[in-house]
């Protein structure tokens, strides 16, 4: 089901038959993993599986951490460290966390801190565009002119 058409659409590779690409959310990286982030990695590691062990699909998964974010330089700043020290810290617990899970470890791993100028000049183009809007030094997604 496409969550954006709201139907059934056949599920169309880009770069060959058999390869199919992934993006995936990780974890914010501020605090120790949870029941809540288990379960959310079991169930995608689970249709992750099926797509390669059952119907063949070579899965080229990439996974996003967020690295850098308001909680993680709170958390930062109560401890006295550098907010890199914090996320790398947790980030390992986390992929030694989903190996004690037996869930397979992405392809590729990107973190926001190594896109910043990226991920600025992206929300520059929404909110240029008329989505987003800025308030009190935050960015909002406009959702009824997205709708």
């Amino acid at each position: 089901m496409n969550s954006l058409s709201n139907k059934k659409e056949l599920l169309e590779l880009r770069e060959g038959k058999d390869i199919l690409t992934w993006y995936m959310c990780g974890p914010t990286v501020y605090d120790h993993s949870h029941m809540g982030h288990a379960k959310t990695y079991i169930c995608f590691d689970t249709i992750r599986r099926i797509l390669t062990d059952y119907f063949g699909l070579r899965v080229h998964l990439c996974m996003n951490i967020t690295d850098i974010d308001d909680k993680i330089i709170m958390r930062a700043n109560e401890r006295g460290i550098k907010f890199d020290e914090i996320s790398r810290a947790m980030e390992t617990e986390f992929f030694n966390d989903c190996a004690r899970l037996n869930i397979r470890l992405p392809n590729v791993i990107t973190r926001v801190s190594e896109y910043v100028p990226e991920i600025v000049e992206f929300i520059e183009k929404i909110i240029k565009n008329g989505f987003a809007y800025e308030s009190a030094g935050s960015v909002y997604f406009d959702v009824i002119k997205y709708s």
